[in-house]
């Protein structure tokens, strides 16, 4: 089953990078990036294969970074962010959350999330 779970969120992604790279025009690269928090390696591993099919499509820059790791200046280079997190007891994992609730604090702040 893991197969098939891959290959669906690569076609999903391949589909949104496909409609950004229309939005944004043939010309402009778009600039996705992969985050993930990973402890056992399993979400790292599919982190690698969503980045493998992001650079599979034509006028993409692909960058993967732990998400302990992302800054916000990470962010805002980014057209497409991609993030991968375990589940723990039906959520994600602690790091994932932490990272979200400040990136959207930093947006928050800028004025581009209200």
């Amino acid at each position: 089953m893991q197969p098939l779970m891959s290959k669906a969120c690569l076609l999903s992604l391949s589909i949104l990078l496909f409609s950004s790279h229309l939005a944004f025009g043939a010309d402009q690269p778009v600039t996705v990036l992969v985050t993930y928090h990973s402890l056992s390696g399993n979400t790292e591993k599919m982190a690698r294969g969503v980045v493998e099919g992001a650079k599979a499509v034509p006028g993409t820059r692909v960058f993967m970074k732990r998400v302990s790791e992302v800054t916000g200046e990470d962010l805002f280079a980014a057209d497409a962010l991609i993030v991968g997190s375990p589940v723990y007891f039906i959520g994600s994992s602690p790091p994932v959350k932490a990272g979200v609730r400040a990136a959207s604090g930093v947006f928050r702040r800028l004025g581009i999330l209200r």
